[in-house]
């Protein structure tokens, strides 16, 4: 998605919402300050090095998240293969001993798993939104080979914008960027049900989101299933 296709999609959900624009912005230039200071990021080049020419496991956080970690690690080749992980279905693949690849992240799942998890190997695009300044400034510092994202729909130096705004479909524009072999989306069930890994802070493990999260979650899949109709790279779900 370019920016431009991205900046309608961009203003219509800002407007729906009810989200600061230039809380946006502010967020944006933070993270990329941020990045400055620590000199923790790595080259955009490094993700078309591990992403080209892959079959992409994309893991949200939805009920079948578990479901699908399982037929994963069922599978007999994975030699190929590359894990995508959208913030909290990391602390669900860690359960099951696997370390992430990429972790998209607005720093919201559970950050001691995806701190561990980066400690080990993973590389994290951390993504800066108007509510999440205070997370950038807390774990930024913590972590490691970063690469910078954000939503304004303008250029920023040094950060990315691809389109996307769940952790979820985020991973999908980004790793779609990089043409891989094929894209798998495991745990993205777009529904009303969110999950103890999407949401820490709920009592069950399964419960139905409130308003706000289940349509987040609606805008996520009409973007994912712009990017099925759009793209070139043959996307399909896990079953």
């Amino acid at each position: 998605m370019n920016i431009n296709t991205w900046k309608n999609y961009y203003f219509k959900i800002i407007s729906d919402f009810g989200f600061d624009e230039n809380k946006d912005l502010e967020s944006a230039k933070i993270l990329k300050d941020l990045i400055l200071k620590y000199k923790n990021n790595i080259d955009i080049s490094k993700l078309k090095e591990i992403i080209n020419n892959k079959v992409v496991y994309i893991f949200g956080a939805g009920p079948s998240l578990k479901r699908h970690i399982n037929q994963y690690k069922s599978m007999e080749n994975k030699t190929d293969s590359l894990i995508c992980a959208a913030d909290g279905s990391t602390k669900a693949l860690m359960e099951e001993n696997i370390i992430p690849d990429i972790i998209v992240s607005d720093l919201d799942g559970d950050m001691e798993y995806i701190i561990k998890s980066n400690s080990i190997g993973s590389i994290v695009v951390v993504h800066a939104h108007g509510d999440n300044i205070d997370k950038l400034k807390k774990y930024v510092p913590k972590l490691k080979n970063i690469i910078g994202s954000y939503q304004y729909p303008i250029k920023i130096d040094n950060l990315i914008n691809y389109g996307g705004f769940t952790d979820g479909d985020r991973c999908c524009f980004l790793c779609e960027r990089f043409n891989p072999k094929k894209m798998v989306l495991c745990g993205m069930d777009f529904g009303v049900y969110i999950t103890k890994y999407s949401r820490p802070n709920i009592k069950n493990d399964v419960e139905v989101g409130d308003e706000i999260k289940i349509k987040k979650l609606k805008y996520g899949k009409e973007l994912v299933d712009y990017l099925i109709k759009n793209s070139n790279v043959r996307i399909e779900y896990m079953e």
